[in-house]
């Protein structure tokens, strides 16, 4: 645990304190020996969720102590309001999506050495075939429908790009696959159902699922508010 001098767990990013709103975590990648989180910031949750802006912070001692890092904000209606990582071949691929559940995927990517610069950061834009610096409004979608909460890694040893997500529309855990991090992304695979699962939320993968025959993910359920590990099987098919 991170402790303060009380010897309590600490609050590590300024979040739901007296007068502001919640600042929720969507993904974190250590990249340079430095460890980065990406953040939303709640402007309203009611009627509806509304972001005020996401941000990316950064701790270079192994998460004790946390820094905003002020040039990577993205605004309230931005295509990356919510994140997943990976990285790869030198670069870090960004799939966001704008806020909460219900929109579809973008792609971005950078250099690791350029986490900092999103001057530098290259938004896929799929009908040109090309990416595009420093403008995310020239990135265009790469799955449609209902993305939310989603997770994205390599399988070396199936050689495919696998992605994980809330499926609010069809109210599931959706798994897709492709070969290029650019797609096409295949058909749906479903992991979990609300049917078998009630309420449930988020499918973020497990470091070991980098490689070998089985898929590990952490599965959110609204009640009994907990999360839970779970474990798919790969195959050839």
């Amino acid at each position: 645990m991170v402790t303060g001098f009380d010897g309590k767990a600490k609050e590590l990013l300024i979040g739901a304190t007296a007068g502001s709103t919640s600042l929720i975590p969507t993904a974190a990648i250590r990249v340079n020996g430095i460890d980065y989180v990406h953040c939303f910031k709640v402007n309203s949750w009611n009627p509806n969720l509304s972001t005020k802006y996401s941000a990316l912070y950064k701790s270079a001692d192994n998460g004790k102590n946390w820094s905003r890092i002020d040039a990577v904000t993205f605004p309230g209606d931005s295509r990356f309001a919510l994140v997943g990582y990976y990285k790869k071949d030198g670069f870090v691929y960004m799939i966001g999506t704008p806020t909460y559940r219900n929109k579809p995927a973008y792609l971005a990517r950078f250099k690791e050495t350029d986490i900092e610069k999103p001057e530098n950061y290259e938004y896929w834009n799929g009908d040109t075939k090309t990416w595009i610096k420093g403008n995310e409004n020239q990135a265009s979608i790469i799955i449609g429908g209902s993305v939310g909460e989603l997770s994205l890694i390599y399988n070396s040893t199936y050689k495919k790009w696998i992605i994980a997500y809330f499926n609010a529309a069809e109210y599931n855990i959706t798994m897709r696959i492709a070969d290029e991090i650019t797609g096409p992304w295949g058909t749906n695979f479903v992991l979990a159902t609300g049917a078998q699962y009630p309420q449930l939320y988020g499918s973020y993968f497990h470091p070991l699922s980098a490689k070998g025959d089985f898929l590990y993910f952490t599965m959110s359920m609204w009640m009994p508010y907990n999360v839970f590990l779970m474990k798919v099987e790969l195959s050839d098919k």
